[in-house]
């Protein structure tokens, strides 16, 4: 994969446990970029492989806590989990620093 500005500095978040069960999802954005899409990787079969969502940037309102709030909501869809119930833990596994 290409590394752009909107992958290369990119703040990244594991999601897992919990409605998760044993399943990872991995969610990240450049939160310095208004129009910056937010990337899932579903982390099937240990394999990498990012794609876009309906998200970005700017529906996190640049904050990790906004980042990690979409994360959950794409993740209970994934699992078939209502929103509202959904939980599981959430992990900056990297942060990239915004100049």
């Amino acid at each position: 994969m290409t590394m752009n500005t909107t992958t290369k500095n990119a703040t990244v978040v594991k999601l897992s446990g919990g409605d998760l069960g044993n399943e990872i999802m991995f969610i990240r954005c450049n939160l310095s970029e208004a129009s910056a899409p937010i990337q899932v990787d579903y982390h099937n079969d240990g394999v990498e492989e990012w794609c876009g969502c309906q998200f970005q940037c700017a529906d996190t309102r640049h904050t990790v806590r906004g980042l990690i709030e979409r994360g959950k909501f794409l993740a209970a869809y994934a699992v078939e989990v209502n929103p509202d119930d959904f939980g599981c833990d959430a992990e900056v596994v990297e942060k990239k620093e915004h100049e």
